[in-house]
């Protein structure tokens, strides 16, 4: 991360705000949030689907797609689930929960559908994972329906041409899970053979007292940005008594320094993602008087056995554009990029000419999702002065950055200074050079042809299609 040091006069306050992408989680693939109506416990359920390259081993983008047509139109709200099979499948995605009930004009719909999607196998039926339900025998015929695998089905990669698995439960999120699939499981028939119920009371005349609040309900679906995901944010102080610290509503560092505080204090920061537990942590130094950036270079230097420092120095218009240094103030004449290392850029002596910046796709484009840049700076507004960012090559795809990537440096205000990194063990790499100038035993999808009061569509089977 990149936390900058500051400096405060005593009774000062100050409200820091967090480096981008501070507390998100480390999934590739869009996230999407079930909020379910689980009776212990968390109630979302996060998954990462797998439409961006590293997400997973094979893309189903034609299936994640049709997932968030489903999913954009609102047809996940209020949903159910249907199937629950012990040890194999949770199913949903296709009935909307009764509003009322039955005696009062409450029903269980199937949901309206798209055209059926053409089957992408690929992925394994590995617990945790989330498939496309469809027909028997006609693998290119999911629409709505989905399942999470409680256990391992490798079965299914091969059944009715494979089950197409375009997705994964992330963190925690099995648990709840696990949960919902434990509660009693009741036969109505059709697609209700296998149907989970939080209770089924039986009322003296012997008919079923079964209510809205009885189903497993996914009471929204959401699409959730980078931003957007939820954390856990903490801060400690070294020294209450130079500087205290809390977290804001909003979820910023919130700093204030006693009347006759001085010194220095550290304050430790650490955010847990709620999607998948992932756990950013930094410390900056709070100095009462005095100069935080020396210290900020001396804490940064430090770093080294996790972040390589490179200092770049004011710029010019002339190739290479941009001079690179170590923290000892040594350039770095032959700098290659080592994609299994971090590395932070700061500015030389605090420069504030010519705002840097890097990027995988372009002058002034947003990088790829291979980067993971965080700090301070974007790719329209470089860094100057005492700013920094981090950057680093996602795990996932190092392999493929190193032989074909190409990763360039500018100015974010000239678009005549633009140069490209060498990449340590790429093929025709140079140092760094300058650019060109850029001006179930089977799991079927359940329907059912009725709609009516939902006692009804769970016993009139006759139009039904079974599940088989």
């Amino acid at each position: 991360m990149a936390f900058n040091d500051l400096s405060l006069a005593p009774s000062g306050k100050s409200v820091v705000k967090l480096p981008k992408g501070f507390g998100a989680s480390d999934a590739v693939g869009a996230v999407v949030e079930l909020t379910t109506n689980n009776q212990l416990g968390d109630r979302s359920i996060f998954l990462e689907l797998f439409n961006k390259k590293g997400s997973a081993d094979f893309l189903t983008k034609k299936t994640v797609k049709n997932f968030f047509k489903y999913l954009n139109k609102g047809v996940y709200d209020n949903s159910i689930f249907h199937r629950s099979v012990p040890g194999f499948v949770l199913q949903g995605g296709g009935f909307s929960a009764p509003l009322a009930p039955a005696d009062e004009g409450g029903s269980i719909d199937p949901v309206d559908t798209f055209n059926p999607i053409k089957n992408e196998p690929g992925n394994s039926n590995r617990r945790g994972t989330i498939a496309m339900a469809k027909l028997a025998g006609d693998p290119d015929s999911a629409t709505s329906q989905w399942f999470v695998n409680l256990e391992d089905n490798l079965s299914l990669d091969t059944q009715n041409e494979g089950f197409t698995v375009f997705g994964k439960v992330l963190g925690n999120g099995m648990e709840v899970v696990d949960y919902l699939a434990s509660v009693e499981v009741y036969n109505f028939g059709g697609p209700y053979t296998e149907l989970p119920l939080w209770q089924l009371v039986q009322k003296p005349d012997g008919s079923l007292d079964v209510g809205p609040e009885d189903f497993l309900i996914v009471s929204s679906a959401e699409k959730l940005k980078s931003k957007k995901q939820p954390f856990v944010l903490s801060a400690e102080s070294s020294d209450d008594s130079i500087v205290q610290v809390s977290v804001t509503n909003n979820q910023r560092i919130k700093l204030k320094t006693p009347k006759n505080a001085s010194g220095t204090a550290t304050i430790s920061v650490e955010a847990v993602s709620t999607v998948d537990g992932t756990v950013d942590a930094d410390r900056f130094d709070v100095v009462i008087g005095g100069s935080a950036q020396a210290r900020s270079m001396e804490r940064s230097a430090k770093k080294g056995s996790k972040f390589i420092n490179i200092f770049v120095d004011g710029g010019s218009f002339d190739d290479p554009f941009y001079r690179f240094f170590d923290s000892n103030g040594d350039e770095l004449d032959r700098l290659k990029i080592n994609v299994k290392k971090k590395y932070r850029f700061h500015r030389q002596d605090e420069v504030a000419s010519h705002p840097f910046y890097i990027g995988d796709s372009g002058y002034n484009t947003d990088s790829t999702k291979s980067l993971k840049l965080k700090g301070d700076g974007t790719f329209t507004d470089g860094i100057t002065g005492s700013e920094m960012f981090s950057f680093s090559v996602r795990k996932a795809d190092r392999k493929a950055f190193k032989k074909e990537a190409e990763l360039s440096y500018y100015c974010t205000a000239h678009s005549s200074m633009i140069g490209t990194f060498a990449i340590k063990g790429q093929k025709n790499s140079a140092n760094f050079m300058p650019q060109e100038s850029a001006d179930v035993s089977t799991i079927n999808d359940s329907t059912t042809t009725s709609s009516g009061g939902y006692y009804r569509a769970m016993t009139d089977v006759a139009d039904q299609l079974p599940l088989i």
